[in-house]
């Protein structure tokens, strides 16, 4: 059984990537029609904010979840992996992102460059912490 657990933080990232993967296309489809001075469709902005907290909140539990899975499950050092530390550093490139998306809905659009930059950061780090977790699984 604690070998089927093991596997829940994983997934969880992985399913968390699809998703942030799919948030990011419809920002930066959003920023493409924006800089070219044309309005985007009508369904990106809503889909982006619906689903873009998601993926933010869905990247905390992932990370949760992965520190209960070293601690408890596999019995090793709280961040004593890069992998630990660098999702670590990407579930805080999303928290900051979820952030700054709560300040663009609000008003400060100046933002949305630095926003669409952590996505981007954020969505580049998460895979090569994907990655390097693939040497981890038993």
């Amino acid at each position: 059984m604690r070998d089927l657990l093991v596997y829940g933080h994983p997934l969880v990232a992985t399913v968390t990537l699809f998703l942030a993967f799919f948030v990011f296309r419809d920002g930066f489809a959003q920023r493409k029609q924006r800089l070219r001075g044309i309005q985007a469709p009508p369904a990106l902005r809503p889909r982006h904010l619906k689903w873009g907290p998601w993926s933010s909140g869905l990247m905390a539990v992932s990370a949760v979840g992965g520190m209960v899975s070293t601690v408890v499950l596999r019995k090793w050092d709280l961040l004593a992996t890069f992998h630990g530390k660098l999702g670590l550093a990407t579930t805080l490139l999303f928290a900051v992102m979820w952030w700054l998306g709560r300040r663009l809905v609000a008003g400060d659009k100046h933002l949305a460059g630095r926003h669409g930059v952590l996505g981007l950061l954020g969505l580049f780090a998460g895979g090569l912490t994907g990655v390097l977790g693939i040497s981890m699984l038993p």
